[in-house]
């Protein structure tokens, strides 16, 4: 099954991810983004500087709920695809090609911030997460 691990710091989830235009499945092209796992996020998101670097259009605003407040977002449809995984043998291995985990129908944000992806609940439901005291894996 493949999986993608990494080290967190106690406080935070982040590691790099490849994000895809929706609308040719076929097409692989896509940019790297810092993402944060967010298991407080009913869905995904992606700021900024991804909508302008893969040209994504809005398809309409939808209320997204927060801690604090409620706003109007853009939504977006875009797919996000994870760039390593560990095989039989328990090694990483690292492809030219993400793992694309399919097409996600997520909210943007107007201001940059210190990540670039928020990966919510409708894709780690997907998955299997897993945290302990130093480290995190998705399985699959």
């Amino acid at each position: 099954m493949p999986s993608i691990e990494g080290r967190h710091d106690g406080r935070r989830i982040v590691t790099d991810v490849a994000v895809l235009a929706a609308e040719n499945p076929a097409d692989l092209s896509h940019v790297i983004g810092r993402a944060l796992i967010d298991t407080g996020a009913t869905s995904s998101g992606v700021g900024p500087t991804i909508v302008t670097q893969l040209g994504l259009r809005s398809y309409g605003k939808r209320p997204l709920g927060s801690a604090t407040d409620e706003r109007m977002m853009p939504y977006y449809f875009f797919r996000l695809g994870f760039l390593g995984y560990r095989d039989a043998n328990g090694m990483i291995e690292t492809h030219a090609f993400p793992y694309v985990i399919g097409e996600c129908d997520g909210f943007g944000w107007p201001m940059a911030r210190h990540f670039d992806v928020i990966i919510g609940m409708d894709v780690l439901g997907k998955c299997r997460f897993t945290v302990d005291r130093n480290f995190w894996s998705i399985e699959f």
